[in-house]
């Protein structure tokens, strides 16, 4: 039993890192930076290559002790960064004296699927993003949000 248990681990592990490639890791850290980027810069370009058509972007918000999830789309997404423009962030600088830095940590690539984190101190938010592999392009699906600092 001792032993199958440690083929199984074994199998398990060469999968796991059979699966993630360097090309792919790059290809992700990528698409979370042009979404991220392409945000605060107000580059379309870059979110649109960055997310799915059917992206859908989440929140939980409290507001009079209840609380609720706030919903966007890859199109309204798209909007409000074209909208707002370069430099167009409505967010509080944290950060005033530095420039719009990100950090990319990704926790998992299987196979065509990937879960990711970015971080950034200057607007004080975070986004978990799951990612999938399609057509050859790696593209975010889904992003939890949340501010760290309020």
């Amino acid at each position: 039993m001792k032993k199958l248990l440690i083929i199984l681990i074994l199998i398990n592990f060469c999968f796991t890192i059979c699966a993630q490639t360097e090309k792919d890791s790059l290809a992700i850290k990528r698409a979370c930076l042009d979404y991220i980027e392409g945000w605060a810069t107000g580059d379309v370009n870059r979110i649109t290559r960055a997310v799915s058509k059917e992206l859908v972007k989440r929140t939980i918000v409290e507001k009079d002790s209840v609380f609720y999830i706030r919903n966007m789309g890859a199109s309204q997404l798209v909007y409000l960064t074209k909208r707002n423009g370069i430099n167009g962030v409505r967010l509080k600088d944290l950060e005033p004296d530095t420039e719009f830095k990100s950090s990319v940590v990704i926790f998992d690539i299987s196979g065509k699927f990937a879960l990711a984190k970015i971080k950034n101190t200057k607007y004080g938010f975070f986004d978990y993003c799951q990612l999938a592999k399609i057509n050859g392009a790696w593209k975010i699906i889904n992003v939890l949000y949340a501010f760290t600092k309020e």
